[in-house]
């Protein structure tokens, strides 16, 4: 018996620093909070499990606990009671109720933090009560195998320490045991471990890494689109910006967390971009606007806004009426000639014509702005003659800092090689960017760079993955390389738009917010380009002869009004499955027939480790069933003495006319493993049936039988 509990504590042991070296990375990859309590959770339930063995005594202790850890999380400022059991209970079962129904498209705080607990005191029961280690341990180093390749975690010494644990763990439990498993499933199950270990270690650092991330950017960015991310970060450590249009762009970098709160919602015919306004200095890590005037123009009902560069003439005139809902104080415009006008009550506009930006005078007061709006003519056609010219201002749209690295310039020179005109060096860079598989574009999976370093510099040779304020910041910066004046344009994507009684509206959110570039050309002024893959601005001039051939494609919509852009919160939507499907058929060694070989692989491997998992574990399941009805059932004879016979006919037949003591006396000639148990067992069984004995005191008889008929099966 000491011997036992010093096996079990062991056990107990190693399985609670296994949990601890999951929960660690798990707490620090999602933000969670709590891991002092999650940490005495997975201590307090090894240790039921370890000194109360027994079901019936120790799972109200584990069901307690269970509560307990949930209260400390979700206290709801009332007392451990009643009412505490009775508000949770409902808040978690509408919770699951909303997600069955699909009322909400994220996991809530209450479900995810319940989901978790569950599966601390899931992963100790299996290796302490079950002894299911190689299931256990292949679990959870496959879970830091994710970590490791997702988010560039240093996991060498938890997958080190959790292997260890394993290993020692099926060791210790084979101390007791008569029959030693078989050599070939011990060398199965430790090959499968160390495959997994040395893959958590070695993967991240070869290209492999680079591939699986790729080809999982569907996957991440569903999960983003869904608020699963935002809910991460709302109920933990802020570790990303979230979607949504912000004042301050000084430092850009880092993922995204998709909001969609509605901002507006526009009634037009039209699609088009929204812009608020531009920046125009660059200092390496983001952007700063200087030119913001001091004295605005004002006007308490209308005004108009146009760019005084724009010398040509405008083309159709359409009403668009705005409708705030969630909103700041700018207004958004479209590209062109807009004059404003203000419902009454409210108090006006002010715009500042440097950066063409207008904002309300009192946001509250105002719910809804209409716009009289003149269309300008980009026609691509015009714009290929012009010769490169600066504005006519003081400030300066080609300043770059001191401190860019010398190879941006030399890309730069490099893309625009073969163009001869302002209008062909413009669209070979937003092209190189746009089109080329050197980038890829991914909220989930875009980094922040360095203290030392730049931040398009970083963008350009490094990572090359990032969403739009990495794609428009570098082709400014390119542009500006080449004395090409540009600026860092900011604002929302279309939107989505619905037809109602042959109305158009589009609704805007925060997921929609967008960064582009403005280009300058004489006696056009400053005109939109898109280098952010999967993007389509309707006001970019396109050449008619490529109208046929455009990029757009038939999910362009979908994929600009769900991906959007931010610095430091200001934000981009993701580029949905369009974007993911782009980026996997630009893979040049990832073609349609290898993707096809590698999905039938990778199939054929799952249902082998299936199956051979099956194989290993399939005395297990036989010894499951009888522990559940000599532990719970009220005539465990009855019921588990059938199951027996079943078993042992599957290694010994039993003719038809053969009773039970005769079969069980033949059976135990054969193999004297039982030492009396299966006879003692049948004599039983017979006098319960035949004789009515009471059915008592057989529980130990039945699980060494089991145990017996388990180990015969294996020798077979």
């Amino acid at each position: 018996m000491k011997a036992s509990l010093i096996k079990k504590s062991l056990l107990g042991l190693l399985t609670f620093i296994s949990l601890t070296l999951m929960i660690l990375p798990f707490v620090a990859v999602y933000d969670l909070g709590n891991e002092a309590t999650l940490l005495a959770y997975a201590a307090s339930v090894c240790l039921f499990l370890v000194f109360i063995p027994k079901v019936r005594y120790s799972l109200p202790l584990l069901l307690l606990g269970w509560f307990v850890v949930l209260y400390r999380i979700f206290p709801y400022g009332t007392s451990f009671s009643l009412d505490w059991l009775t508000r949770f209970g409902y808040d978690f079962l509408r919770a699951v109720r909303e997600i069955i129904m699909g009322d909400v498209g994220y996991i809530t705080e209450l479900a995810a933090v319940t989901l978790i607990v569950t599966w601390i005191l899931f992963l100790a029961i299996l290796p302490i009560i079950f002894r299911w280690f190689f299931f256990t341990y292949a679990m959870i180093l496959t879970y830091l195998l994710t970590v490791v390749i997702f988010n560039r975690f240093d996991l060498t010494w938890h997958i080190t320490g959790i292997l260890i644990c394993g290993i020692a763990s099926a060791l210790i439990e084979q101390v007791d045991m008569r029959h030693k498993r078989k050599l070939g499933e011990w060398v199965l199950v430790l090959l499968t471990l160390v495959v997994l270990m040395v893959a958590a270690v070695y993967l991240p650092q070869t290209a492999i890494r680079g591939q699986l991330v790729s080809q999982s950017t569907m996957v991440r960015t569903n999960l983003n689109q869904i608020g699963f991310y935002r809910f991460i970060e709302e109920h933990g450590t802020p570790s990303g910006s979230r979607t949504g249009f912000s004042e301050n762009d000084r430092q850009l970098g880092g993922p995204l967390l998709d909001d969609t709160t509605v901002l507006f919602e526009a009634q037009q015919n039209t699609r088009h971009y929204w812009r608020v306004e531009s920046k125009d200095f660059y200092s390496g890590k983001g952007w700063i606007s200087t030119i913001r005037e001091e004295d605005f123009r004002t006007d308490p009902v209308s005004l108009t806004v146009a760019d005084d560069q724009y010398r040509q003439p405008y083309t159709d005139t359409e009403d668009i009426v705005i409708d705030f809902l969630n909103h700041g104080d700018y207004v958004p415009l479209p590209y062109g000639r807009s004059q404003l006008t203000v419902a009454a009550g409210a108090q006006g506009l002010q715009v500042d014509d440097s950066v063409r930006r207008v904002d309300l005078l009192s946001p509250e007061s105002v719910s809804q702005v209409t716009i009289t709006w003149d269309q300008p003519d980009y026609t691509a056609e015009n714009l290929q003659n012009l010769s490169l010219q600066q504005p006519d201002t003081t400030v300066n749209y080609t300043q770059l800092p001191d401190t860019l690295p010398e190879r941006i310039p030399a890309l730069a020179q490099e893309i625009t090689a073969g163009s001869d005109s302002l209008f062909d060096q413009v669209t070979a860079i937003e092209s190189y960017l746009k089109n080329t598989i050197n980038f890829r574009y991914s909220k989930t999976d875009a980094v922040y760079p360095e203290d030392d370093q730049d931040y398009v510099d970083q963008f350009l040779f490094e990572s090359q993955v990032g969403y739009c304020d990495n794609f428009s910041s570098s082709m400014v910066v390119l542009l500006r390389t080449l004395d090409i004046p540009a600026r860092w344009a900011k604002g929302f994507s279309p939107g989505d738009p619905v037809t109602s009684d042959g109305t158009i509206t589009y609704t805007v959110r925060n997921q929609n917010a967008h960064s582009w570039v403005e280009v300058y050309f004489a006696g056009y002024g400053w005109i939109p380009f898109e280098p952010t893959p999967s993007f389509q601005n309707p006001d970019r001039p396109v050449l008619q002869t490529d109208a046929a051939t455009d990029e757009t494609t038939p999910s362009e919509t979908t994929a600009e009004t769900s991906e959007s852009s931010v610095s430091s919160s200001s934000s981009e939507t993701t580029a949905s499955t369009s974007s993911a499907a782009t980026e996997a058929s630009n893979d040049p060694w990832l073609t349609t027939e290898l993707k096809q070989l590698l999905r039938n692989s990778l199939m054929w491997v799952v249902g082998i480790l299936v199956i051979g998992l099956l194989y290993i574990y399939r005395h297990r399941l036989f010894r499951i069933q009888i522990w559940l009805i000599y532990r719970w059932s009220k005539t465990p004879l009855t019921q588990a003495y059938p199951r027996l016979l079943k078993q042992t006919t599957r290694v010994l037949y039993r003719h038809d006319a053969e009773t039970l003591p005769d079969y069980a006396q033949r059976l135990e000639s054969m193999y004297p493993l039982f030492h009396g148990s299966f006879i003692q067992l049948t004599a039983a069984y017979e006098a319960y049936l035949y004789g009515g004995s009471q059915e008592q005191g057989y529980h130990q008889l039945i699980r060494h039988t089991a145990e017996q008929i388990s180990q015969l099966k294996a020798l077979k």
